[in-house]
């Protein structure tokens, strides 16, 4: 029973890692620019370091795939880059689409070099001149969409807000950012008003953008430096999810209650959530590829129909940050949840929720991650101390009945009905459970495939240090310190765990088993390794304390027996 355990974790453990993509990308060039203020920026084309984009000054092509219907007429603007700022983050817009190019965060934990506020990692990674994302779109409309360089910065707006507007076909647009008051969020308003003297239907999408590095798409191999993009749809209270690469093949086209629409990553998020709509209706979320490594998800509205001199408003709540569960919650356009924490893509949400939670707990204690993941560790322990306690004993009962059990295989070695039931009865005879030595395994693969989705996706954790060589316990071990320490003490444990005397195997797999779960550990996340290690070490402890029991009642079962 002990083997089949052992091989049936193993066998869950290999399906576990081919299945999931490891992630945690190689760093990106930090954009140039100078140092964010509080303030908003504002940069045309002849001024130099303003703004964190080398494109400023560039008059890029218009998109041809961007407008419905015969191009418009409309004036042309160059490029204009406009900076606002948190304490938090740093944005900056483009009138090139009325876009978002830049999301870079300035909080200590997200930069690249420490004494450079410049070098915090930008969300958006842009990597086009000539795309933003939260840029918008009119297919099949009564008019065209606007030229990416048609649009201009409204002058005179408050200091927490830019806008822009465009004309085209007896049409004026405009788009007004403004920063939210929480973290990470703006607030987007857009204005389509009909100038014309006859009645026009539109539909409006605005896009997100999704980027691939190519370098980072992971692989059995790539453990936690690999990085998937992908385009989200929250539709019909479910967020489906595709890849980057995917849409590259295929593009795709999904209608229902979409409640969001969203470009993510392994820590981070950038997504566009409207506000509710009265009356309710159905809306469309798509997906096609821009390049061969970026993808566009476009959220539609259903049709609206103007009549002459007439205006309407779409509103949206924009998150651009990282994957903080309380961050996303507040996430709440009029009020509704939206369930952007849905964002998260962990397995075992259940578990992996709770456990997050414990780890912030612990941390607000020893003010470290790696601390807290020895505290979570012990608290496990704890709470799964009985049943392991029940296993071991039993193990400890199994393997003396070892001459017994040898006996009766041999005396029924014809008979393989027989012997199951005279091994079942020997059992049954001196209170041994054959499943008792199932249950902590039971136990614990959950609780590591929890554990290791919440280490692999939990931005808390991104960039934590925890002792002199690890720097990111969402990260693999540099030198592969713990994973070795780890693959050691469990080879320890295993060795002391009961056993048969005849059974060649399960000492076989005494050495296989460390030499697996080593190998896995090497590209894992070492907050990982560090969970394991410390929950052998352990393991041995309780072993030792099992062992010292069985001996104390053998010796005093002797000397009742002497007397």
């Amino acid at each position: 029973m002990e083997k089949r355990v052992i091989l049936a974790i193993a066998l869950c453990v290999g399906i576990l890692f081919v299945w999931t993509k490891f992630v945690q990308p190689p760093a990106a060039p930090p954009p140039t620019g100078q140092a964010a203020s509080d303030s908003v920026a504002h940069t045309s084309p002849g001024e130099s370091g303003s703004a964190p984009t080398p494109a400023v000054g560039q008059s890029p092509p218009v998109n041809p795939g961007s407008a419905a219907g015969a191009p418009a007429a409309a004036t042309t603007y160059p490029e204009e880059l406009t900076m606002l700022a948190t304490e938090s983050q740093r944005f900056v817009f483009s009138n090139r689409g009325a876009s978002l190019r830049h999301a870079i965060m300035r909080e200590p934990k997200y930069l690249r070099t420490p004494a450079d506020p410049d070098s915090g990692v930008d969300v958006l990674r842009a990597t086009s001149v000539t795309r933003g994302d939260f840029g918008l779109a009119f297919p099949d409309s009564g008019f065209a969409t606007p030229d990416d360089a048609s649009w201009r910065r409204i002058e005179g707006t408050p200091r927490d807000e830019v806008a822009y507007r465009a004309e085209v076909g007896g049409v004026a647009i405009e788009k007004h950012f403004h920063l939210d008051t929480t973290r990470y969020r703006i607030h987007l308003d857009v204005t389509v008003e009909n100038r014309s003297t006859g009645s026009l239907d539109h539909h409006l999408s605005i896009g997100v953008l999704g980027r691939q590095d190519p370098e980072a798409k992971g692989g059995f191999l790539s453990g936690s430096t690999s990085n998937t993009a992908n385009i989200l749809c929250y539709i019909n209270e479910k967020a489906e999810r595709v890849s980057v690469d995917n849409v590259e093949k295929e593009s795709f086209e999904k209608v229902g209650a979409v409640g969001w629409l969203g470009a993510d990553e392994k820590f981070f998020v950038a997504a566009v959530v409207p506000y509710p709509e009265t009356p309710i209706r159905e809306r469309k979320c798509s997906g096609k590829a821009v390049d061969p490594h970026t993808a566009e998800g476009q959220l539609s509205f259903a049709e609206r129909q103007l009549a002459p001199g007439a205006k309407t408003q779409y509103s949206f709540a924009l998150f651009v940050g990282p994957k903080v569960i309380s961050d996303l919650e507040e996430v709440r356009p009029a009020g509704l949840d939206v369930n952007l924490t849905k964002a998260c893509d962990v397995s075992l949400a259940f578990i992996s929720r709770p456990m997050l939670s414990l780890l912030k707990i612990f941390h607000g204690v020893v003010g470290n991650w790696g601390v807290a993941i020895i505290l979570l560790t012990v608290f496990i322990k704890l709470l799964t101390f009985y049943p392991t306690q029940k296993s071991l004993l039993s193990a400890k009962k199994m393997q003396k009945l070892g001459p017994k059990m040898a006996a009766i295989r041999k005396k029924y070695e014809n008979d393989k009905q027989r012997q199951s039931v005279e091994t079942m009865n020997l059992y049954k005879a001196n209170g041994v459970s054959p499943f008792g030595g199932c249950l902590p395994s039971l136990i614990q693969m959950p609780i590591w495939i929890a554990l290791y989705s919440t280490l692999n996706y939990a931005v808390e954790l991104h960039r934590s240090p925890f002792i002199l060589h690890i720097h990111d316990l969402t990260a693999k071990d540099p030198y592969y310190i713990t994973p070795l320490l780890m693959g050691g003490v469990m080879f320890v444990q295993m060795k002391m765990s009961p056993t048969s005397p005849d059974n060649q195997q399960q000492a076989m797999m005494a050495v296989m088993m460390p030499v697996m779960f080593t190998a896995f550990s090497l590209v894992l996340p070492s907050g990982l390794a560090v969970y394991m290690l410390t929950s052998y070490l352990i393991g041995i402890v309780q072993q030792l304390v099992v062992n010292y029991l069985d001996r104390r009642s053998s010796g005093t079962a002797a000397a009742v027996s002497r007397g």
